[in-house]
């Protein structure tokens, strides 16, 4: 519990940094009654509207309020949609999770199957060529691979969707082009952890005994090697989180991220405070659990 909590009170000054940061670069965008008005309005209806949305309150009482409803659940009545924040991003943060889950998992398998091919093979054709893979997944914007994924796959073959989500198949393109990098990332930690691994005593051990290579890979080895993944899995699965917004915009995706760069284009101040804060409290959750997962599986953290 010690080591929970202090992890926790950490997680909240995380957020309160996160929302603190976020009220400022919003408010420095300009004034959003100015894109709310008719170009031909009385600047007594500015006025009104400036006073109904509470833009005429100081900073520092603005964000107070702000802090004050979310604390209770309230982010606030989006200008643009003249609806409940909170609604808003509810909506759309089920499509936000999917495709992070499923970024996430294909980066998973990806990352676990090469990373251990690379070390059993270390110094081969193989390795360079698992190399050279991941040296592309990490030099390559991601925005440049979603739209050559469009081109080949949507557009010259037809395989899959060029945007939205439909259909099932509306979800690999976008899917693959999130956790290509995080593929890259894990591979490299897992070749390096699993060649490390092979070369300690209890695998020599363990092959003296007569078991199976396979056993002894991808059960005693693995396993092993998988330790300082936990900690960079969690980090990756929340940073696909906040950086599906990329994605989400190439692909027309209905998340959070594409709600959030409309936010910003309307100078909407509640939505893209609520949207940020929301994708930040997923990211501290998520590593909430990593700091518990990790604490359960070495027990050598438990004292620090």
């Amino acid at each position: 519990m010690n080591y929970l909590s202090k992890r926790l009170i950490r997680a909240i000054l995380v957020l309160l940094g996160v929302s603190f940061a976020t009220f400022l670069v919003a408010q420095s965008t300009g004034d959003p009654v100015a894109l709310l008005v008719k170009p031909n309005a009385t600047e007594e209806a500015r006025e009104a509207l400036t006073r109904h949305l509470g833009l005429d309150q100081p900073l520092l009482v603005q964000y107070g309020l702000f802090l004050w409803r979310a604390l209770q659940g309230d982010l606030g009545q989006s200008f643009v949609y003249n609806q409940s924040v909170v609604s808003l991003v509810a909506d759309r943060l089920s499509n936000t999770f999917l495709l992070a889950f499923v970024s996430f998992a294909i980066a998973l398998v990806l990352s676990v199957t090469l990373g251990v091919l690379a070390a059993l093979y270390r110094n081969t054709w193989i390795d360079a060529a698992i190399t050279v893979f991941t040296m592309i997944g990490l030099a390559v914007p991601a925005f440049w691979l979603g739209l050559m994924l469009i081109l080949i796959f949507a557009v010259t073959w037809q395989f899959f969707p060029v945007s939205g989500s439909d259909q099932a198949s509306s979800l690999v393109l976008p899917a693959l082009t999130l956790s290509m990098q995080s593929t890259a990332r894990l591979c490299r930690l897992v070749r390096s952890g699993m060649i490390e691994v092979l070369n300690a005593d209890f695998i020599r051990t363990a092959r003296a005994k007569g078991l199976f290579e396979s056993r002894i890979v991808w059960v005693h080895a693995l396993r092993h090697a998988l330790l300082p993944v936990v900690t960079m899995a969690g980090l990756e699965l929340g940073d696909l989180i906040s950086s599906a917004v990329v994605i989400e915009a190439i692909f027309a995706w209905p998340g959070i991220g594409r709600l959030a760069i409309g936010a910003v284009s309307s100078r909407d101040f509640p939505l893209l405070q609520g949207t940020v804060l929301v994708s930040a409290f997923c990211f501290v959750a998520i590593n909430l659990f990593v700091d518990w997962l990790y604490h359960r599986i070495d027990p050598r953290v438990r004292n620090t």
